[in-house]
């Protein structure tokens, strides 16, 4: 085998190989976003040249680019198990796939190891119309799915280069036995973790819809139940988590409870509109409107004093006095 012709034919395929990673992943982030499946990172690469020949001659392969899957390899680090089988089956319904395996198959109910799911995978032949993906069909790609504590166990064992039980020496055997389990009871935890706050949050929303949800300040106030009682009492308006983070600090510092809130809100909804149009104004000709969080601002500016005070100006807390007065007084 001419390996200098081969280089030389790597060199010039090269460029293929990184315009198929950089498309194919963009195209997986869409998939992904548009399933509503959230994910720490994807990301490509394309062997070098030198890896590529050692792996050749290490396999004797006879047709190195027919035989080398994994010249362009991605990379998809997810944070639950459950949202590998259906990346999966994305996967397997937007890409042609010619194998699929998955690593932790090959482990024995007492080995330690490395755990992730491969595919080898191209692009369909319509997706030649698009001129991103235009003589690349016949490329074939590697891709890897693998949770945040798969990642995590896997770049570590890189590290220590044991990559199996016939590699590490005895006296270290044990210990990697118990970081495995723990990583992979750790996985199953994170798994129940996410069940469990979703019930939780499903069970705060039909409380806050029933009106259940503050009774006596008993609701604790935490990230859930403040997002849950403003999901349900301004529904239509745009939401963010770190907003609604923030803003539980503020009510923490002031000492605001839940039940507070939805006093103030109460006592402000009857006007609210009214307020918010002549407070924010007209702009191109539609009004302003404030996000969740600020509409909890908002309204407790209008009805605390002492939280009013966090406002940076003298101007701006008698703008929002005198609104009171003025609708309230």
């Amino acid at each position: 085998m001419d390996f200098n012709q081969l280089r030389t034919e790597f060199e010039n395929k090269i460029g293929k190989y990184e315009s198929l990673g950089k498309n194919v992943v963009e195209s997986i982030r869409i998939l992904l976003h548009s399933a509503n499946i959230k994910n720490l990172s994807i990301y490509f690469r394309v062997k070098d040249v030198d890896s590529f020949l050692e792996k050749i001659e290490r396999k004797s392969y006879e047709k190195p680019f027919q035989e080398t899957e994994d010249i362009c390899g991605i990379r998809i680090i997810c944070y639950y198990q459950k949202d590998i089988a259906k990346i999966e089956q994305i996967i397997k319904t937007e890409f042609d796939i010619i194998e699929s395996f998955n690593k932790e198959n090959n482990l024995e109910y007492n080995e330690f190891g490395y755990r992730s799911h491969h595919l080898i995978a191209s692009v369909k032949k319509e997706w030649e119309k698009t001129p991103n993906f235009r003589g690349l069909s016949k490329l074939k790609f590697e891709l890897q799915i693998r949770t945040v504590l798969m990642h995590a166990w896997a770049e570590i064992e890189h590290n220590l280069a044991y990559k199996s039980e016939l590699q590490t020496p005895k006296q270290f055997r044990r210990k990697l036995h118990r970081i495995s389990a723990k990583l992979e009871e750790a996985d199953e935890q994170f798994e129940e973790l996410k069940k469990e706050s979703e019930e939780y949050q499903n069970k705060l929303l039909s409380e806050a819809k029933s009106n259940k949800l503050v009774t006596e300040n008993k609701t604790e106030l935490n990230i859930d139940s403040l997002q849950a009682f403003m999901d349900s009492n301004f529904p239509k308006r745009i939401k963010g988590l770190d907003s609604t983070g923030k803003l539980l600090n503020q009510m923490v510092e002031y000492n605001i409870s839940l039940s507070d809130l939805k006093n103030a809100w109460d006592k402000i909804e009857p006007k609210f509109k009214e307020m918010e149009q002549e407070y924010l104004g007209e702009s191109n000709g539609r009004y302003s409107k404030w996000a969740q969080a600020g509409i909890a601002r908002f309204v407790l500016d209008l009805t605390n004093e002492n939280y009013r005070k966090r406002l940076k100006s003298k101007k701006a807390q008698d703008r929002i006095g005198n609104l009171m007065k003025k609708y309230f007084a």
